[in-house]
Parts: structure tokens; sequence; C-alpha cells
């Protein structure tokens, strides 16, 4: 595939970039001055198809690839995707899809299990108050593989929001470090217990 990129300047999205950026870098403390990631604005559903190779759902808006960022251009939202634009949304996104920036250095790219990772972006970009709190949290735990199910979203920020009230930043950023090391959803659960304390069963997280 071929694409045409073009620079342009647009100062408040700059500006929450930068912003955006302060903010994680003070919850990850990765120290990330150099080689930052690079916005690139996507025009149409056409592009973002042949950019993921595949026929993508309209709801899907944004995405990480190595250390930058692609998302649709606000100017096409509402009419190459299945949400309504606002600008202070659109800055939730542009701060989500940079969380996963982060985690992707922490933890050496791993893209299991994938309700955490979502889950951290959620957390981070405050998306949680964008989306309707759960009584109580009781699918998130089965989304471990990346399956492009939009139902991912529903419970996986605020089951991190759980953990980071309840049991520190210190524990998640250690869980990211070495998630690695599972090598499937069994070895994440004996993983996830040998630094929580404890097992990963919904009835833990009310």
């Amino acid at each position: 595939m071929i694409f045409n990129i073009k620079s342009f300047n647009n100062k408040n999205l700059e500006k929450s970039f930068n912003n955006s950026m302060n903010e994680l870098d003070k919850f990850f403390k990765l120290g990330w001055n150099t080689n930052k990631p690079n916005i690139i604005l996507v025009e149409d559903r056409k592009t973002i198809d042949k950019l993921l190779q595949r026929k993508t759902q309209r709801w899907i808006v944004g995405w990480s690839r190595g250390n930058d960022i692609y998302l649709l251009n606000y100017k096409n939202y509402n009419k190459e995707s299945s949400n309504i634009y606002s600008e202070k949304e659109y800055f939730k996104l542009l701060k989500h899809e940079l969380a996963h920036c982060f985690s992707n250095i922490i933890s050496n790219y791993a893209s299991k299990p994938a309700w955490l990772l979502e889950g951290i972006s959620i957390y981070l970009s405050d998306q949680n108050k964008s989306r309707k709190r759960p009584k109580e949290l009781s699918n998130f735990i089965e989304f471990y593989e990346c399956n492009y199910d939009a139902n991912i979203y529903d419970e996986s920020g605020f089951a991190v929001e759980f953990l980071v009230k309840n049991h520190g930043i210190d524990k998640i950023i250690l869980l990211l470090k070495r998630l690695k090391e599972a090598k499937n959803k069994e070895e994440f659960k004996i993983l996830f217990r040998e630094i929580y304390g404890f097992k990963l069963i919904y009835d833990n997280f009310r």
C-alpha cells in the first residue's frame, strides 16, 4: 500500500498532545523526552481499512502502532464513524492512544491481556466519565485476546480504576513490566495473584 502524508498545524491538538504526554509521564514515570509519538490523521474509513488491512467497524476511530498513533480526522468524524464528534471526547481519544504508547514501552509491546491494556488507556484518558458505570464487574476478565469486540470497553476501565485506587500505581506498573512472563491466560492469573496477593476473580473487584 502507498499513502500520501503531509504535515499541518493545529494548536489545540498540539496543546492536548503536550498536556497528555506530561500527565501520562507522571503516571508511568518514563521520562519520555525524545522521539515522542507522531499523530497521524486518517481521512476516511477506506484509508483506515487499508492501513489495518481489514474491514473495520465504524466505531474504530483510533489505534497505536509502535510509538505512533492514528486517529480518524476530526473533520470527517461524523461522516466516517458511528461516533458523534466533540472536541473534549476527541482529546480523550488522543490521550487514550498515547497511553497505549506508554504501555507498549513499559510492557515491551505485550498485547495481552486486552482488558488490562485497554483498561489502562480508558482510565488514564478519563473515558470512564463518558461511560455508564456498571453495578458490578462481571465480564472484563474474559477479554484476554484482542478480538475487536466493542464490549471490551464496558468494564475494563473501571477494573483498572479499582486496581489503582485500592492498590496503587506501583503494582499496575510492575504488572505491565512483567506481562511477557505470562504466556497464556492461566499464567497471567498466576502473575496477577503474585503481584496483588489475591485471585483474579470478579468477587475481588467489589
